[in-house]
């Protein structure tokens, strides 16, 4: 039986109460892609289908209504994927910096330990200008680690990038708690929501996506595309409001 960590448990509290106080806005449209799940009111919200198949969501709800899916995370992918999409289309982002997750990564680790959580594209290019690199990934590619290291790696990484599909499988608590309370820690992916609360867990970034063509981004996902073949998207980073400056210009020492 799934196991939820009390850090877990607290973050998709705190989600599901700051969600809670918008608005409630009708869905105007809701798809499951083979990759992707999309949700839309007047704000389009994603989320990696950690569901792993296509599957219909159902009729007639309300963003506020598809919440009650954050209580099945780690239980019940499906109902949990369009929860963290519909809060991502509560909660409008702040002011944002239109910066790829990655150039911070490199900003903030070079000669330093860095860990990704997630085999993301941009991992391919990386690794010589730190002191160390690994990226864990519950499906390894050559040169990965297993997922099952990340409590030998990530206590002594000083920049973590963790994959935001962490959040609709119920693993962020957990990654999140084996991070050094000094590291840089950056949430990356379109299942990211813009949720200030998540800062109070130790995270310094939020580096998700801003969709600017709501048609354009709801058919991508229905065809099964993956976030970079979608058009009317942009990747875009939140940081906390004591690493805005260097998150910014990508300047500072955040170890």
């Amino acid at each position: 039986m799934f196991d939820r960590n009390a850090t877990q448990a607290a973050i998709i509290a705190a989600l599901r109460d700051q969600a809670r106080a918008r608005p409630d806005e009708p869905v105007r449209r809701a798809v499951a892609g083979r990759i992707l799940v999309a949700v839309a009111g007047s704000r389009v919200g994603l989320c990696a289908n950690v569901a792993g198949s296509v599957f219909d969501p159902p009729a007639g709800a309300s963003l506020r209504g598809l919440l009650g899916g954050l209580d099945l995370i780690g239980l019940d992918h499906g109902p949990a994927c369009l929860a963290v999409a519909a809060a991502s289309a509560l909660l409008p982002p702040p002011d944002v910096s239109v910066r790829k997750a990655q150039d911070l990564v490199w900003a903030h680790g070079a000669g330093k330990h860095v860990a990704v959580v997630g085999h993301f594209p941009f991992v391919e290019k990386m690794g010589a200008d730190f002191a160390s690199f690994s990226v864990l990934e519950l499906s390894p590619r050559p040169g990965d680690l297993p997922a099952c290291e990340a409590a030998r790696v990530l206590p002594s990484a000083r920049v973590v990038a963790v994959t935001a599909s962490a959040l609709a499988n119920g693993t962020l608590g957990g990654l999140l708690e084996m991070c050094a309370p000094d590291a840089f820690v950056l949430l990356v992916g379109p299942s990211a929501p813009f949720a200030s609360c998540l800062f109070d867990f130790g995270i310094d970034v939020i580096a998700g996506s801003l969709v600017r063509d709501a048609g354009a981004v709801l058919d991508g996902v229905a065809a099964g595309l993956h976030w970079r073949a979608l058009s009317g998207v942009t990747a875009v980073c939140v940081a906390r409001d004591d690493h805005v400056k260097k998150s910014v210009d990508g300047g500072g020492d955040s170890g």
